[in-house]
């Protein structure tokens, strides 16, 4: 099984889990160094997607950037994880 295959038959908990560890280790540190951060709110699964809610904080709540760093987020996501995953910024 190749990593996409292992996550698609992950629990929604281990999903999760495997969210943040991606955001942590591959993501967040880009955010704190201009001065911005994220929380990683909720995730769901519908209608075969699955949903990730994310929120912006610190710089990246003003920044007139902040819709081209969710997509960035987004396509490392799909990349590492699941072609199925959509981020939502709230």
């Amino acid at each position: 099984m190749n990593e996409h295959e292992d996550f698609a038959n992950m629990t929604l908990v281990q999903k999760i889990n495997k969210i943040d560890k991606v955001i942590d280790d591959n993501i967040r540190e880009f955010l704190v160094r201009d001065n911005g951060d994220m929380d990683l709110v909720n995730v769901t699964e519908k209608n075969g997607l699955l949903l990730v809610y994310i929120e912006f904080q610190g710089a990246c709540t003003s920044c007139a950037s902040a819709g081209g760093t969710e997509s960035s987020i987004e396509n490392i996501l799909q990349r590492m994880l699941s072609s199925d995953i959509r981020v939502i910024s709230i």
